[in-house]
């Protein structure tokens, strides 16, 4: 248990910074921990994120990382290279986390200049060491499930991490949001009103075409 709340306590005072209007008492730990894995890989200096700013990042993720600090990651990952000799310290602190660590190799599946077969192989290892962690966190950590160590895109990952719900408890006491989110509400309210009345309009021309048969 105190295993657990250290690690949500890292998890909250990560997330109040980038989401200073957030609610997460309700938030279940794994939702922080997706929340949390995303920010410290596309907002390491913890500046608040706007909503837009989510929204971009889901519809087009960032590069986090150039070519050459790829092919470095993925020499660390493959045991060629210790992680001092990697110049970027950002790719130090991604590459030390098991879930920042899935999004790096995300990132590194879109690079063009990479082998998928390359990357497979490094995933194989990760997953044949993340069995044995597993293992460990299950026996302290009661019923925990850490998903955010599976191989995912980037893209779904974020659409995962952000979706509604998760939004609705980051931004719980932002009156922008608020205001967004009632826009969207009469938006999608005023389509099912208008998608009904289009099908009983279309329930009715076939009922008046079946009486004329």
């Amino acid at each position: 248990m105190a295993v657990k709340q250290v690690i949500q306590t890292q998890y909250q005072e990560v997330l109040r910074r980038a989401f200073p209007n957030g609610d997460f008492n309700e938030l279940p730990m794994i939702k922080q921990e997706q929340a949390y894995t995303a920010v410290m890989y596309y907002d390491p200096a913890l500046k608040p994120c706007k909503v837009e700013t989510i929204a971009q990042w889901q519809e087009n993720p960032p590069r986090v990382f150039n070519t050459q600090e790829h092919l470095q990651g993925l020499a660390y990952l493959s045991g060629q290279l210790s992680l001092d000799q990697l110049e970027n310290h950002h790719l130090q602190r991604v590459l030390k986390h098991d879930g920042t660590k899935q999004l790096f190799l995300g990132e590194c599946k879109v690079d063009p200049t990479i082998k998928n077969s390359q990357i497979e192989k490094i995933q194989k290892q990760l997953k044949e060491q993340q069995a044995k962690d597993d293992q460990y966190r299950k026996v302290n950590m009661g019923h925990y499930q850490p998903l955010n160590y599976k191989p995912v895109s980037p893209s779904y990952y974020l659409k995962t991490a952000f979706s509604n719900a998760i939004m609705t408890a980051l931004y719980a006491h932002d009156e922008d949001y608020e205001r967004q989110k009632q826009a969207r509400g009469l938006k999608e309210t005023e389509w099912e009103m208008t998608k009904k009345q289009r099908q009983h309009q279309t329930r009715n021309r076939h009922e008046d075409g079946g009486m004329h048969l």
